[in-house]
């Protein structure tokens, strides 16, 4: 992820805006026929699209270009500056300031209005709590919903509030040291397991009946709050201190 380095990690009131169903959007556009592209099936909507690009690469380099500058153009017709966009994607970007116009060409949707947004200390993740309450999670590798329930408590702290939001990231960090649930720590697999992290043999791949039986104090909970968590309560450390 490419974020402007010169953002603070902790920020409120953000806007997340991209082109929805982009490239079926454009291929439309284009008067493509895309009678056969199922449009509410995302995922079947990207394979048979991607199978386009690869019969034809030309299409491909149209479709990215189409798209860059259409990014582009949102940004110079709403007056955004560098300074203002935190996170710029493909097909869209975080910006500080709400746009005016987002209906010419391709439509740009807003998707989330973030009240936070913590950005990891090395700047390759974020977490983020919408105005509906929603966890967003982007860029971590194996996010799993055990870890996604902490990231809740991060993004609820109190953080109008310098005491509390100490005394909450104790009690996360010694939630995740010291939990007796061993499904805070499991890691689902495609065939229905799940990966663990144990002290002494490394990634481990359990079925569901072993997890029920394993001793947490085998689980090498360290390892879980150093990649998972401790990205992000070092920069929450870094902006309150």
């Amino acid at each position: 992820m490419d974020f402007n380095k010169d953002c603070k990690l902790f920020l409120k009131d953000l806007y997340y805006y991209d082109i929805t169903s982009c490239h079926y959007q454009i291929l439309q556009k284009l008067g493509i026929d895309t009678t056969d592209i199922p449009a509410d099936d995302k995922i079947q909507r990207n394979v048979m699209i991607g199978k386009m690009i690869r019969s034809n690469p030309r299409l491909g380099s149209s479709l990215r270009s189409i798209t860059v500058s259409t990014i582009d153009d949102y940004i110079a017709q709403n007056n955004i500056k560098d300074e203002d966009i935190i996170l710029r994607q493909y097909d869209g970007f975080i910006s500080k300031k709400q746009l005016s116009y987002t209906n010419f060409g391709l439509s740009l949707d807003l998707h989330h209005y973030f009240v936070y947004m913590i950005i990891s200390f090395d700047r390759k993740w974020y977490i983020a709590l919408d105005s509906n309450n929603q966890i967003i999670v982007k860029g971590i590798p194996h996010k799993y919903d055990g870890i996604v329930t902490i990231y809740k408590k991060l993004l609820n702290l109190n953080y109008s509030n310098r005491k509390s939001i100490f005394v909450g990231l104790d009690k996360i960090r010694e939630l995740v040291l010291n939990s007796d649930d061993p499904k805070l720590y499991c890691i689902p697999t495609s065939n229905n397991d799940y990966n663990v992290y144990l002290k002494d043999y490394g990634e481990v791949e359990l079925s569901e009946g072993m997890v029920g039986i394993m001793d947490t104090e085998d689980i090498d909970r360290e390892k879980y709050f150093n990649y998972y968590i401790r990205p992000f309560s070092e920069t929450i450390t870094t902006e309150f201190i």
